[in-house]
């Protein structure tokens, strides 16, 4: 593989982190990526990994590593038992440290043991080189190079990590972590979208609607994206089932039973193109008044002219009315449905905190 890029430069920075412009980065990042070969296997407190907690819940993050001393194999000598205990308890460490539960954003930990890499970087800038994502790499002689290139960035992101990430052992075993990902992802689209209606469209108190909309089209098309992507959630949760875990087992079958009560194509119909929530949110004034005046175009004219555009105007708040009623008439039944799409996402949640520990990769400890 080969992606050329330019606006780079050649760092190295004793005492201190060669990617620290990216560190710096961080703030304003909607995407972090890092490969590395390890983190700091010492110390309750990593300050690296705490900058990463510090981020944002709307971040996406994915770091991949290997885990040092662990090995395909290892010799029932002495040396090969010590080195079999050795790797027991770095993958304790790494396992504990970079529990995805520890941290509040859209965070992915995935492990590729036969990676040296160190690539460290947001969407805007990266840094590729020797030093590991790790607090001693301040203590080593490292170099690198540090590129602002975002169409390079680009690609590294889709074609390199990609291509490691298909000899990767994920921290849950895939459907798990793939169920825990949409899952927080949408609980915290839901929210948001929740709020935005309850602010700028309902009244709290009782779900009356403003006269003026404040939920915009662009609103209205994440959430019927998100409630689109909710439809995946019952295959994902099915495709969790425990060969050997009944209480489990159990657990998805209420969620299962609680996501079918939830008619999510009725609330994608309220909001899509020509639903009545569509219709209201999208509502042009200027645009309607206009094809309400065109309409008597012949008699609005001279002396006429101000009692024609009266009527245009009556005209206009007759089909807003109109609209508003409409949605009225389904509002409450339709915020209900994003209630219960949220109550939905927190049992996956509170199911996903009570068993995640028995849904750890049994690959990655081979001691």
């Amino acid at each position: 593989m080969e992606i050329s890029f330019e606006k780079g430069k050649f760092v190295y920075c004793p005492d201190g982190f060669n990617y620290q412009e990216v560190l710096d980065d961080f703030k304003r990042a909607k995407k972090v990526r890092i490969i590395t070969y390890n983190i700091s296997g010492t110390g309750n407190v990593d300050p690296l990994l705490e900058q990463i907690k510090k981020l944002g819940e709307d971040v996406d993050v994915q770091i991949i590593t290997n885990i040092p001393s662990r090995f395909e194999t290892y010799h029932s000598s002495v040396a090969g038992e010590a080195m079999r205990s050795r790797a027991k308890h770095n993958i304790e460490v790494y396992l504990k440290k970079l529990n995805p539960e520890s941290f509040t954003t859209a965070f992915s930990i995935s492990f590729n043991f036969f990676n040296h890499a160190k690539i460290i970087g947001t969407e805007n800038i990266v840094y590729i080189g020797s030093a590991n994502f790790s607090n001693e790499s301040k203590q080593n002689i490292e170099t690198g190079v540090i590129i602002e290139d975002s169409a390079f960035i680009a690609r590294l992101y889709d074609e390199f990590f990609e291509d490691i990430k298909n000899n990767y052992t994920s921290y849950f075993d895939d459907d798990f972590n793939l169920l825990r990902l949409l899952t927080l992802n949408l609980i915290t689209k839901f929210t948001v979208h929740s709020a935005k209606l309850s602010d700028t469209l309902f009244k709290r108190t009782a779900y009356d609607i403003y006269d003026n909309v404040y939920f915009s089209g662009e609103d209205l098309a994440e959430l019927v994206f998100d409630l689109q992507s909710f439809q995946d959630l019952d295959g994902l949760a099915e495709n969790t089932y425990s060969e050997n875990n009944n209480g489990y087992n159990d657990d998805i079958n209420e969620i299962m039973a609680r996501l079918s009560e939830i008619d999510v194509n009725w609330l994608i119909e309220i909001a899509s193109d020509d639903g009545v929530l569509f219709d209201f949110v999208n509502f042009n004034y200027e645009q309607t008044w206009d094809n309400c005046l065109q309409k008597y175009s012949a008699e609005a004219y001279d002396e006429y002219l101000a009692e024609y555009v009266e009527k245009a105007q009556n005209d206009t708040m007759a089909i807003y009315d109109s609209k508003k009623q409409d949605f009225e008439d389904v509002s409450d039944i339709f915020i209900r449905g994003i209630d219960s799409i949220i109550d939905v996402l927190k049992l996956v949640e509170e199911l996903i905190e009570k068993y995640k520990d028995t849904r750890i990769s049994a690959d990655i400890d081979n001691t």
